[in-house]
């Protein structure tokens, strides 16, 4: 990620390309903006682990909702839910476009869980990335 930003490229981070939000396509050329564009992969960063004896999830940004309501069906009693209420849960968006770009909803609650906590990385005007 730093080196594509040392080069100034344009980054898109990519979920499940769902389509969904939008978000997945890369679309600086549209916009007159003539700067390369890297393409950085979720998908494989798919993993569900479960904290606090399994009463709360961390997941990696690739996890799919689909996928995690799965997971928090087989996990326990099979009551909870996941995150997202979405009719297109089934095409398994990520957790990560989920919260960050609305593929299942931008607020921190929606549907019957939350989203207690999300880690960004902001690009800062020197180059350097910040956690946030």
């Amino acid at each position: 990620l730093q080196a594509a930003v040392d080069n100034g490229c344009v980054v898109v981070v990519q979920g499940a390309n769902t389509g969904l939000t939008g978000a997945s396509v890369p679309r600086s050329s549209e916009k007159g903006d003539s700067r390369p564009t890297v393409l950085i992969s979720t998908k494989h960063l798919d993993t569900i682990l479960p904290i606090d004896d399994g009463k709360k999830v961390l997941c990696l940004a690739g996890v799919g909702l689909a996928s995690l309501q799965s997971f928090v069906n087989n996990f326990g009693d099979g009551s909870r839910q996941s995150h997202s209420t979405l009719g297109s849960t089934f095409l398994n968006p990520t957790t990560a476009a989920g919260v960050a770009f609305g593929s299942g909803g931008t607020q921190i609650r929606k549907g019957p869980s939350t989203t207690e906590r999300a880690l960004y990385l902001k690009v800062q005007e020197d180059s350097n990335g910040e956690p946030i």
